[in-house]
């Protein structure tokens, strides 16, 4: 669903610091919500699609608009620091997405090189 696929695709559910993340999806799509935990405070998980159960939890991100399982659209309900705290976590995790594609690449190439001198190597000794 509008500004929920994007979070929802690189967060698993769990908490991040002061920030719990939930990931989910319905039929007609990817669901993300942002709780903020007082400091130094556990969360309680209660299952991969739903808020934890912390009662002194604040919702921060989630539904703003629309049909609930058909058209709804994510945004803050609420403003403050927290926005920041995910924008950081966002970047990390694209850093660190992106790294694990540049060794992969790195890896093929050079398995596509040995495989390539070994070609070269047996068709030399013919």
């Amino acid at each position: 669903m509008k500004g929920a696929r994007e979070f929802a695709s690189l967060f698993e559910t769990g908490q991040y610091g002061k920030l719990y993340l939930v990931s989910g999806e319905h039929a007609r799509g990817k669901t993300f919500r942002i709780q903020v935990l007082p400091k130094g405070e556990e969360a309680i998980p209660n299952g991969s699609n739903n808020l934890c159960l912390n009662k002194n939890a604040v919702t921060v991100y989630g539904e703003i608009g629309g049909h609930s399982g058909w058209t709804e659209y994510y945004g803050w309900l609420h403003n403050g620091p927290w926005e920041n705290d995910l924008v950081e976590l966002v970047s990390e995790v694209r850093i660190r997405n992106e790294s694990k594609v540049l060794e992969r690449l790195k890896r093929l190439a050079s398995e596509e090189e040995t495989e390539a001198n070994r070609v070269a190597e047996l068709l030399k000794a013919y």
